[in-house]
């Protein structure tokens, strides 16, 4: 069972890494379209208005696709002056809490993040946008993003009740 979950682990531990290299190539491309944006504008060019809406999407990619490593990680948004005031026994209880708390949020948001995706595919919903692209693609960041946490806190959970402090 322990390998099973080790495989398990490490697995999710390279799709997270490929998820947040993704997000990171995007953030480089974001720079990089609007530097162009701004030098041929300053050159008398046109505005390309694709480039703000492509930047919008990615940004909401980024976010999704780099959040499961940083849990993983441990260098997600915490309250350090509280967890840091614990130790011990109670560290564990408050970090066991706080992975159930995540675990039950990650999973109701991929869960609904997935029907509405669904649901967008179905009906063929496009953006009210320059571009128009459908919707289910950009709103599939979501349920992405979160099921991935999910993951990652079910592991900070089960680990929590192995007495390992994270």
């Amino acid at each position: 069972m322990d390998r099973t979950i080790e495989v398990l682990r490490r697995l999710f531990s390279r799709l997270n890494l490929a998820c947040a290299i993704l997000g990171a190539a995007l953030l480089f491309f974001i720079a990089v379209i609007i530097c162009f944006e701004v030098a041929g504008r300053a050159m008398g060019g046109a505005s390309r208005l694709w480039v703000i809406e492509v930047s919008e999407y990615a940004l909401l990619f980024i976010t999704f696709l780099g959040a499961p490593y940083l849990l993983e990680k441990n260098r997600h948004v915490v309250l350090d002056l509280l967890y840091n005031s614990f130790t011990g026994r109670s560290r564990l209880v408050l970090q066991g809490i706080n992975a159930a708390i995540g675990l039950f949020v990650c999973a109701v948001l991929t869960i609904v993040g997935v029907q509405v995706v669904l649901e967008q595919l179905e009906i063929g919903v496009r953006e009210v946008t320059v571009m128009r692209p459908l919707s289910w693609w950009i709103t599939a960041a979501l349920p992405l993003g979160t099921g991935l946490m999910a993951v990652q806190f079910l592991d900070q959970f089960l680990s929590s009740l192995r007495g390992r402090v994270i």
